[in-house]
């Protein structure tokens, strides 16, 4: 329940306009701080918490993320905005698409559930799913490679 409440904390920061922020609620201590790259691409919040330390990766791509996309290849599918990756709509439901899935422009490739809704994430290209990179429940950030599709 407190990670529900954390994570919608974090979502809701990343997208505001404040650059630092310190809450502490129960036993848990949360210091948030980001750097405004500018208003389009801000940088997502550092989270640490005293006993365990956790960072969130900035939006911007690290040097092993370029590479990776580089090496993807086909049309990138990234994360339109930070939140958490399912590739179903429910526990019980196959998969939108698996690696080697033919998909149309348009069709649902995942969801990524921001604040208690559920975005779709609609394939730019009709073409084969050649690789999917997040699992199920992953924190995905924003402009984060999902997937890539050959046309």
């Amino acid at each position: 329940m407190k990670l529900d409440i954390i994570k919608e904390l974090m979502d809701k920061f990343s997208d505001s306009d404040i650059h630092k922020m310190d809450v502490e609620f129960d036993d848990i201590k949360i210091k948030l701080e980001k750097e405004e790259v500018n208003r389009v691409a801000a940088q997502a919040p550092v989270m640490a918490m005293p006993s365990m330390p956790v960072s969130t990766p900035a939006a911007a791509p690290t040097p092993a993320v370029a590479v990776q996309e580089e090496s993807v290849g086909g049309e990138l599918v990234k994360a339109p905005l930070v939140g958490v990756f399912y590739s179903k709509n429910s526990p019980e439901a196959k998969a939108f698409v698996e690696v080697g899935s033919q998909v149309n422009a348009g069709d649902t490739l995942c969801i990524i559930e921001a604040m208690k809704v559920m975005n779709e994430i609609k394939a730019p290209i009709s073409g084969t799913v050649t690789s999917i990179l997040v699992k199920d429940e992953d924190l995905v950030e924003f402009d984060q490679v999902l997937m890539s599709i050959q046309g």
